[in-house]
């Protein structure tokens, strides 16, 4: 294992208490000196390259979870064929009822903050529809 440093300007740190971080330990392998790289709007030097999506090896997880994401993709394009105005009001009522009243004033506003007060069978009923929409 090659054992590669992040250097910092030592003139920013020189008042502060985390002077003892103006060298960085990280351990990499495989990087060269000419990899190195400067954070924008830093001090910061960074010595290895993150491989985020190309050229990165993908595991059996990634690609299950691709495979997934395309199928749910594809599946919306049925979604034009499948609409009614039933169905779309339901949705919209639930999502009122239980978003609206059950999380955001229920659970949000008066279980977690207590900025107002409701009477008990009130209370009880909207954090009821909070559960529901789960």
């Amino acid at each position: 294992m090659t054992s590669l440093y992040i250097y910092m300007r030592s003139s920013k740190l020189s008042n502060t208490h985390f002077s003892h971080y103006s060298k960085m330990n990280t351990v990499s392998e495989g990087v060269k000196a000419s990899e190195h790289g400067k954070i924008l709007f830093s001090d910061v030097m960074v010595t290895r390259r993150r491989n985020l999506f190309m050229g990165r090896t993908w595991r059996s997880f990634d690609v299950k979870i691709a495979a997934w994401m395309l199928f749910v993709h594809l599946l919306a394009l049925y979604a034009p064929f499948t609409f009614t105005w039933g169905a779309f009001s339901a949705a919209f009522t639930s999502s009122v009822l239980f978003g609206l009243f059950g999380i955001t004033l229920s659970y949000h506003r008066n279980l977690a903050h207590h900025s107002f007060k409701l009477p008990k069978w009130l209370e009880y009923t909207f954090a009821y529809l909070g559960v529901l929409s789960f």
